[in-house]
């Protein structure tokens, strides 16, 4: 009975020690996202379970139509994304943004909506960085103004207000970008892009963002 008794007692410190599951993290988004992604999972490595899609999540309609699929069988304590880039690209035939500033406010509301209905997690969105218009008519793959600064901060206003409204907390990645110098962190090949400093600002910019919000998380 004593040599029983010594055996379980021995065992409870094994039994504590064994470390919780790390939360988990959504990074949903653009080009944009892929380029700060690495550096957020890196950051964040022993603290959180960070997941995004392979994919490009483009603009908000793409967003929307795969929200469901993306977040099956996942758990997220906290989900971070962005778009708008994608949503503001200004057609070559029309001269307009692909999608008008209230298509961009109905989907982004449809967005907020789902992912209420598909999950508990803490909603993070990010504002649109801004872009070099300049840089992008020069461009070898451009060759032309494809994102205006002045639509940036339209569908930014926009963005903001609609995440209030739901609720969402609002990570001002453009305000991250403009303190630092977009020209400083953007790619000069295309203006729109985050160059290597630029993603590891942002990523690290974000990394913090998602710490705030499981630390939130894990206090209620």
């Amino acid at each position: 009975m004593k040599v029983w008794s010594v055996l379980l007692f021995s065992l409870f410190p094994l039994i504590g020690s064994v470390a919780a599951e790390p939360p988990e993290v959504v990074l949903l988004g653009d080009s944009i996202r892929i380029g700060y992604q690495a550096t957020v999972l890196e950051t964040l490595k022993g603290k959180a379970n960070v997941w995004a899609p392979k994919e490009n999540c483009r603009h908000s309609a793409f967003l929307l139509e795969h929200l469901e699929g993306w977040l099956e069988g996942r758990h997220p304590s906290v989900i971070h994304l962005n778009a708008g880039l994608h949503d503001m690209y200004i057609e070559r035939k029309t001269g307009k943004t692909r999608y008008s500033l209230q298509t961009y406010e109905q989907n982004l509301s449809a967005i907020f909506k789902k992912i209420k209905t598909l999950s508990d997690a803490k909603v993070v969105f990010a504002l649109t960085t801004p872009v070099n218009e300049e840089w992008q008519a020069r461009s070898e793959t451009y060759r032309r103004v494809v994102r205006r600064n002045v639509d940036v901060q339209r569908y930014n206003r926009k963005a903001r207000e609609v995440a209030e409204h739901f609720g969402v907390v609002v990570n001002d990645l453009h305000g991250v970008i403009t303190h630092a110098g977009p020209d400083k962190v953007l790619r000069p090949a295309d203006g729109i892009h985050l160059s290597p400093d630029g993603a590891n600002l942002v990523g690290d910019a974000i990394a913090k963002v998602i710490e705030q919000q499981l630390s939130a998380v894990s206090d209620q």
